[in-house]
């Protein structure tokens, strides 16, 4: 789980149904993501041939990725961005540039459902939409759903300009807006994060006993952000390192009391590696729609 990060393919996101210029020719572009770690059933590939998903399947131009019930998938993107996709969701990847090539926008379009997303770039910009807000940025980390009741955008790092047809936001980090309209005046409408997954992994600095493993005692917690009181809510966690050498386990899940705890076994850096910094970071969201009110968990350990 630790390597996923390192999957690389050409960074080139998103939509259909706004247009700024003439579309590129999905012939004349290259794969540009792949998917994976995928949990239950998806469905993706081009909108007139979708099929079961698989790891390691890639993404063309204007392709389409469809999660289940039970289904959850990761896209990862060249340049180290990442979208997880939650279960009952659904969305397209692609990309526009202007007729003389000169510019060209990233771009997602949510057809449903909900997902959390990590960007990394910064030369190009990216765009979002569902069809009645857009979101417009270069680096930020977010959580984006699409519901009957309105639109939900959380920014968990980052910042991030909001335009629907009647006025315009810039949401930091920390902020939110929750049963967002098209017509809606979104100034109005913003407030804070309420709650946070905590996730703790008792010391902060590691020493391996004569090159053995160590064993980690995971512990996740739901709180209220700001006063740390434990909030009772279950679900599903996805947890994840920039370390290649450890093992996580399959699954995580808080229990009624917003709790949950499991082991990490993290084994010695390879000899003839060169390159580890020497410190390991671990980060945690929720893995199911309808925690756009949560921030990340992150954790970083000293080896």
């Amino acid at each position: 789980m630790g390597t996923h990060r390192c999957l690389i393919i050409t960074f080139i996101l998103l939509i259909l149904n706004i247009s700024l210029s003439r579309p590129c020719d999905a012939k004349s572009l290259p794969d540009f993501a792949v998917i994976s770690k995928i949990k239950g059933k998806i469905i993706a590939g081009s909108l007139k041939k979708m099929k079961e998903g698989t790891n390691g399947m890639l993404l063309r131009q204007r392709n389409r990725v469809k999660t289940e019930k039970d289904g959850k998938v990761s896209i990862f993107i060249n340049d180290g961005s990442e979208i997880r996709l939650f279960n009952d969701s659904d969305l397209i990847v692609g990309a526009k540039k202007s007729h003389n090539s000169r510019w060209m926008r990233y771009r997602i379009v949510l057809l449903s459902g909900s997902f959390w997303g990590h960007f990394v770039g910064e030369k190009k910009p990216i765009e979002i939409s569902d069809g009645t807000l857009r979101l417009q940025f270069s680096k930020a980390s977010i959580k984006f759903s699409k519901k009957k009741k309105g639109t939900n955008i959380s920014v968990l790092k980052g910042n991030v300009r909001v335009f629907n047809e009647s006025s315009f936001v810039k949401l930091n980090s920390g902020q939110r807006l929750y049963h967002i309209k098209k017509n809606d005046f979104m100034p109005q409408k913003i407030s804070i994060l309420p709650n946070q997954l905590k996730l703790s992994l008792g010391s902060s600095k590691l020493v391996f006993p004569e090159n053995k493993t160590i064993e980690l005692n995971l512990n996740l917690q739901l709180v209220r952000y700001g006063s740390d009181r434990k909030v009772e809510r279950p679900g599903p966690v996805h947890l994840w390192s920039n370390y290649y050498n450890l093992k996580l386990p399959d699954s995580i899940h808080l229990n009624t009391d917003g709790n949950a705890k499991a082991e990490i076994i993290v084994y010695p850096p390879l000899s003839e590696d060169r390159t580890f910094g020497g410190s390991v970071t671990f980060h945690a969201i929720m893995d199911h729609k309808g925690f756009d009110d949560v921030r990340d968990a992150t954790f970083k350990v000293t080896l």
